[in-house]
């Protein structure tokens, strides 16, 4: 039984290709995955992978502790022309 499932698509509506699934129990996520790992679909073959344990609270603090180095730099509220954008 399927808990969720999340087709995530583009900016023009077309799906971005790939889908995220949520199962009620562990072992039907199992039993899915199983069922699935040899499976074509329009002439693709599926990919199926677990999705990470990532703590979301770890990943918004990273998040915040690297705005905030950002917010930090000398050159943090000056406007740039015609110059490419830096993420590090």
């Amino acid at each position: 039984q399927l808990r969720k499932v999340r087709l995530p698509k583009k900016f023009d509506g077309s799906h971005r290709g790939f889908a995220f699934v949520e199962y009620v129990t562990t072992k039907e996520a199992e039993s899915g995955m199983a069922a699935l790992s040899k499976t074509h679909l329009y002439g693709r073959h599926l990919v199926i992978e677990w999705a990470s344990n990532d703590d979301d609270n770890t990943n918004v603090a990273k998040l915040r502790k690297k705005a905030g180095k950002d917010m930090t730099r000398p050159d943090a509220g000056k406007v740039r022309q015609n110059k490419k954008i830096r993420f590090n």
